[in-house]
């Protein structure tokens, strides 16, 4: 029989945290399965230095050996409360961070007189800060539980499943061509508004929009709309919104909420609407709506807009997986 100190070591890596009545005949055991492999090379013709590195290396890293031997799980949160933590981390973060965004925003707002700029940032950070605390002790939570229970009861899951809970979408084309036609015509309707607001009003119209805007931002809002058109189009195409539709969707409503926003905070997106209401119909009545207002209905719809395509998309994924292939059109 081959002993070496590359087994020496192999073995006592194994063994070394496994308990005492139990280390020295998982010693034993793995030492006889290693020579014996080894013997077999070696009688094969491979040389004994090199039959022993062979059989280690197909035996693997020894320290997720030694979890075999032991029992010791691998994982930070086991399979019978993985799916409600995995719920749960899905829920969350659509619920309390748009709150946060918003309450923070808002609250800044009327408390301070910082610019807007300051005031987006510090609520940005805000909201990074909230979602790293809720992935941690979220995590820590469902790991606590985890490991509190008992070995035998480690798989079963953490909340009865019913069949209630199954998804009451089709999987394939989710998105009717009523849907499609409303969001393109929406989409285009609004870049038109934009765009005959941006080149100037005349007659009877009222100027609500600053045609005094920098070209560059003209035809950047302009795009973002017919952007959300196209995007549309390809969601009805696809049949479904995918992760990288919802992910372009997301991008687009942030180029824009932010370019509306860095507009609003300089006072170059709105007119001064009430003076040319006054001048164009006579009223004396200030009914000026507050820039923080039309800033907080940018952040909401944004928000709301892209969160909704997440969750389409998810939903989309989950019921892909458990579809073979797509119904056949009739």
């Amino acid at each position: 029989m081959t002993t070496t100190t590359l087994t020496d070591r192999y073995v006592w890596t194994v063994t070394r945290h496994l308990p005492d009545d139990t280390g020295p005949d998982v010693a034993r055991e793995l030492r006889a399965t290693i020579a014996d492999a080894v013997d077999a090379k070696v009688d094969s013709g491979v040389e004994p230095a090199l039959a022993e590195q062979e059989v280690l290396s197909d035996l693997g890293d020894p320290d997720v050996l030694a979890r075999t031997y032991g029992g010791r799980p691998a994982y930070l949160i086991g399979p019978g409360v993985y799916p409600d933590y995995v719920r749960l981390m899905r829920i969350l973060p659509v619920i309390v961070l748009p709150l946060v965004l918003v309450g923070s925003f808002a609250a800044r707002v009327v408390s301070t007189g910082e610019s807007w700029g300051q005031i987006l940032l510090d609520a940005f950070l805000l909201v990074l800060s909230v979602g790293v605390h809720l992935a941690f002790w979220v995590t820590l939570t469902f790991a606590v539980i985890e490991w509190s229970r008992p070995e035998a009861e480690r798989d079963r899951p953490l909340s009865e499943w019913k069949p209630d809970q199954l998804t009451t979408e089709v999987p394939w084309r989710s998105v009717g061509l009523g849907e499609t036609v409303a969001s393109v015509v929406f989409s285009v309707a609004m870049a038109a508004l934009v765009a005959w607001q941006f080149a100037g009003v005349s007659g009877n119209a009222v100027q609500v929009l600053n045609p005094d805007v920098d070209a560059i931002w003209k035809v950047a809002l302009v795009g973002l709309f017919l952007v959300d058109a196209v995007l549309a189009v390809a969601v009805r195409r696809v049949g479904r919104w995918t992760p990288t539709l919802a992910a372009v969707n997301v991008a687009s409503n942030a180029a824009a909420a932010v370019l509306l926003l860095w507009l609003l905070s300089r006072d170059e997106l709105l007119t001064d609407l009430p003076t040319v209401l006054g001048e164009r119909f006579g009223w004396s009545t200030d009914w000026s709506v507050p820039a923080a207002l039309v800033a907080a209905i940018i952040v909401v719809i944004t928000v709301w807009d892209g969160t909704e395509a997440v969750v389409k998309a998810r939903r989309s994924v989950r019921a892909g997986r458990g579809v073979g292939a797509a119904p056949a059109s009739r």
